[in-house]
């Protein structure tokens, strides 16, 4: 669809309709369509910044120690980043349709332009005091080669083993398998070494008492139900206790705990490939001005590959078309945005950014 007006892009969001229940809209823009990729600037492949992600943060702050506060949040420290040009794991949004029209139409009169519509779950939606954006943030410290896949067979013998223990003590009282004592005794001996982890035996009493209160003789089909969900109960937490226990993951924990000294172990591998949306504090004229947020990447198991965005989140119009904006009508909307109070003096609130434009005012 075609955008070549701003009346035609309230009409493009007449069209949408609101956005489903638990979802809220949000929007981004760019100048030029043909070429844009949905990414953030660390992971650009011109210039591959994600091998140094780390070193790029640590020598800003360095070099710049007045920017920077030892109060700030991680979080915080890549948003003052975003704010200065520097690469980084964020991608700027907006809850406000005309600020990123904007952005799709101020420069680069040779392409199309393009915004960019998102209806978010609002269970993706975090604050910037949210665990989940700790632990996204703190992975920009680690390095290029981190990744979510370390010690994972050590990992799984672990689960197993959790898994056998279980099997074993079951069926001393109830005879549910037959197998299990040998295949203890088969993990033990080729994983001993890795088995450190403390067996939680409340799930081993959780079971029983379910046993217990149901009717076994004529119950079967119950046992095995509640047999089976402690098994993945036991997976699910076995997995988290070995993969929060690994080398890795450990250094990540650290540098969680600079911003939350509280935070338990208890990161899910899940979370790290997460992209999530980040309401920040409104501590920064420009945020306030330009109504922002931030996309905030994970990884794909491994650091050097950014996590995958949900498409279904991007809305399109009746046709599944894209909304773009051709570059023969961007003069033409960017006059008609600064009727609205839309312009680099209104959303660049920076002295050094406002003056382009009032030194143009008095050009003769």
């Amino acid at each position: 669809m075609e955008i070549n007006s701003i009346k035609d892009l309230i009409d493009a969001l007449e069209g949408l309709g609101e956005p489903e229940e638990g979802h809220t809209r949000f929007f981004r823009g760019h100048s030029n369509a043909r070429e844009y990729k949905l990414e953030p600037s660390i992971y650009r492949e011109d210039n591959k910044y994600y091998y140094n992600e780390d070193n790029i943060i640590r020598d800003a702050i360095v070099n710049n120690p007045s920017e920077f506060s030892d109060k700030d949040t991680l979080f915080n420290t890549l948003v003052k980043l975003q704010h200065y040009g520097y690469p980084t794991r964020l991608l700027d949004l907006t809850t406000n349709a005309l600020v990123y029209i904007y952005f799709s139409v101020r420069n680069n009169d040779k392409y199309d332009g393009e915004i960019i519509i998102f209806d978010i779950p609002n269970e993706d939606i975090k604050y910037f005091n949210s665990d989940t954006v700790s632990v996204l943030s703190a992975l920009s410290l680690r390095k290029h080669n981190f990744s979510t896949n370390t010690h994972i067979i050590t990992l799984k013998a672990k689960v197993l083993c959790e898994k056998s223990n279980f099997l074993y003590k079951i069926n001393k009282n109830f005879n549910l398998t037959n197998d299990c004592l040998d295949l203890k005794n088969e993990i033990e001996k080729h994983f001993k070494s890795e088995l450190d982890l403390p067996y939680d035996e409340e799930l081993i009493e959780k079971f029983e008492r379910e046993i217990q209160d149901a009717d076994l003789g004529t119950s079967d089909d119950l046992v095995e139900e509640v047999y089976q969900n402690r098994l993945k109960e036991i997976e699910e937490i076995s997995y988290i206790q070995a993969f929060n226990n690994t080398p890795e993951i450990s250094k990540l924990l650290h540098d969680i705990r600079k911003d939350k000294p509280s935070f338990r172990s208890l990161i899910n591998h899940n979370d790290l490939e997460k992209v999530i949306c980040v309401k920040p504090q409104l501590n920064n004229n420009r945020i306030i001005r330009q109504q922002g947020c931030f996309l905030l990447f994970g990884i794909d198991k491994i650091k050097e590959k950014k996590a995958i965005l949900n498409n279904n989140w991007i809305k399109k119009d009746n046709n599944g078309s894209k909304f773009i904006i051709p570059k023969k009508s961007k003069e033409n909307i960017l006059s008609e945005l600064k009727t609205f109070g839309i312009s680099q003096k209104t959303l660049f609130p920076e002295l050094e950014s406002q003056a382009k434009e009032i030194l143009e005012k008095y050009k003769k």
